[in-house]
């Protein structure tokens, strides 16, 4: 017993070190990326600006896109740590951290410990898990809590048992205060999916069923309860309408796909584990199958592990490929059943439990040498060199330089290949493993950095001033709006309608800061501006490919006046 503590303190120490290097360095370093880190970071600090935990606002208007778990753990951050990036960003950190705990000890209690650890290891240095953990928005801890669910439902369904009803329908309850409806459905669908394919659907017929509806509504219903109240039932009609059935039947903000997009997305954004995809699909299918037909089998037969974790992943990629709004982000949660996969995958072959044809790992590790050369090539794409995109199109200079980041995979593969000759099956699996944590962990923490400065909200705000809480200034947008001028700015921002309102803006005498396009400034508001004002700040914004101005009507004291 002894050992087995201190294996899992050593197993933990080793995750949580890896889950630090992934996620930590310059978590706060560059500004908000907009739209959606801007948004959810300024409901946050406005709910506590408020001094309230029910009715969720940005702008200082109503916001009915998500509920209100993700706004309770960063106000949290801030009142520990002060309001910045860094602390609206920590809780999804924390909760990809919690969540490669759960991945490991869910993997550990379904084959082994060797499996538990290697499928902390691949959902941590998987891209979108690690780009997520490093985001504002609410999937890192969805999928914190969707993991809770699933572990809890299977810890307690082992070997007959019926006591998971009420823990699982628990975590469904924070799932659901944490991005609504889906915390609850899909969840319901994987484990009706498994027992049906196990024929025990009758399992699910149990008086427990309705202490665990009881448990879901005490966990979410008082909340969902307060905001209707309190909004006279506005939050829920444009939740539930508008941010749920019609995002399921109608592209909304123009973000379609084909059928196939999950697919194809899953391929790149679980890299660089997506090399093994193949295999772990494959492998995994036939691990559903009952070794002895004639057997029932017990509850923590490796069959039912691979039948759930299937159901898991199958479920939640279906799904969404049939939502008409496409986001990479939606499949986000199907990600520690996949990293489960791969691990046993991978664990079964390195213990020579799989025999593969010849031509797969170097393929697997080709596809390695290719995720190298596609990330240094894009990077130096990006940045401008080789003029290989059209004139007008955005380019980064400067981050070229971080195109020495796709010769991780090359090294890596590098060695790769010398333990596949040599035959050294664990080497090979650990060299894979150290590349991919290396790799992810240096891209996550420095490319978007050298990117910051091509984003324009948070200079501009400092340059001009608007984000000064002793001053007292009106602050106004025109043909350009991005969310986290609103968290800089610590104050409401006017969006207005058209140049003439953008005009009339200046023209009020109170002081009034205005962010326009230099090209609609140029062609359009400048030549309707009758008083005094002068460019107070100015900046390019990738987001819009110009530079964005900001127009004052206060008096020009450093002699840079426009007109």
């Amino acid at each position: 017993m002894r050992g087995r503590f201190h294996a899992r303190v050593a197993d933990y120490a080793v995750l949580l070190a890896v889950a630090a290097v992934v996620t930590l360095p310059n978590l706060g370093t560059p500004s908000l990326w907009d739209v959606d880190e801007g948004v959810n970071a300024e409901a946050a600090r406005e709910m506590r600006e408020a001094g309230t935990w029910v009715i969720p606002t940005f702008n200082f208007e109503l916001r009915t896109a998500k509920p209100v778990m993700l706004y309770w753990l960063q106000r949290a951050s801030y009142a520990a740590f002060g309001v910045s990036e860094w602390s609206a960003r920590l809780p999804s950190a924390l909760a990809g951290w919690a969540t490669i705990l759960l991945t490991y000890e869910l993997a550990r209690r379904m084959f082994g410990r060797a499996t538990g650890l290697l499928a902390g290891l691949v959902l941590a240095s998987a891209i979108e898990f690690c780009v997520l953990a490093h985001a504002a928005t609410p999937d890192a801890t969805l999928l914190l809590f969707t993991a809770l669910t699933y572990y809890l439902f299977w810890r307690g369904h082992e070997n007959g048992g019926r006591g998971w009803w009420v823990p699982t329908a628990a975590a469904c309850g924070l799932a659901a205060l944490t991005k609504g409806p889906v915390g609850v459905a899909l969840p319901g669908l994987v484990v009706v999916l498994y027992f049906a394919w196990n024929r025990e659907l009758g399992r699910l017929w149990d008086r427990r069923l309705g202490w665990g509806i009881l448990a879901g509504l005490l966990v979410a219903g008082p909340w969902y309860g307060l905001v209707t109240a309190e909004t006279r039932g506005a939050w829920a009609k444009a939740f539930f309408l508008t941010e749920n059935v019609n995002r399921v039947l109608t592209p909304m903000e123009d973000h379609r796909g084909p059928i196939f997009y999950h697919a194809v997305a899953l391929l790149a954004l679980f890299a660089p584990w997506s090399v093994f995809i193949a295999g772990v699909v494959w492998y995994g299918i036939k691990g559903t199958r009952r070794s002895d037909p004639s057997t029932p089998g017990t509850q923590d037969s490796p069959f039912r592990a691979h039948r759930f974790l299937v159901c898991w992943v199958g479920a939640y990629l279906i799904f969404f490929s049939f939502v008409s709004t496409k986001l990479p982000n939606y499949i986000l949660p199907l990600y520690p059943a996949l990293a489960i996969l791969t691990a046993r995958f991978l664990v079964r072959w390195r213990d020579e439990e799989l025999t593969l044809p010849r031509w797969y790992m170097p393929a697997a590790v080709v596809g390695m040498v290719l995720i190298g050369i596609g990330v240094g090539v894009g990077l130096m794409v990006a940045g401008g060199v080789g003029s290989v995109l059209p004139a007008k199109a955005r380019v980064f200079p400067g981050l070229e330089r971080w195109a020495v980041l796709g010769l991780i995979p090359l090294g890596g593969a590098a060695v790769i290949v010398r333990f596949l000759r040599t035959g050294d099956r664990r080497g090979f699996v650990t060299a894979t493993a150290g590349t991919a944590v290396l790799f992810i962990g240096l891209i996550a923490a420095f490319p978007p950095g050298e990117m910051d400065r091509y984003k324009a909200p948070r200079d501009l705000v400092r340059e001009s001033g608007v984000g000064d809480p002793a001053r007292d200034v009106r602050v106004g947008c025109y043909d350009w709006f991005q969310p986290s001028v609103v968290f800089y700015a610590r104050r409401e921002v006017s969006k207005l309608p058209s140049p003439e309102k953008a005009a009339e803006f200046l023209a009020v005498p109170t002081p009034g800061y205005l962010f326009v396009p230099e090209p609609t400034w140029r062609l359009w508001v400048e030549k309707m501006v009758t008083g005094p004002n002068h460019i107070a700040a100015r900046h390019y914004d990738f987001y819009r490919n110009c530079e964005v101005l900001v127009i004052t009507n206060e008096p020009d004291t450093a002699g840079t006046a426009s007109r």
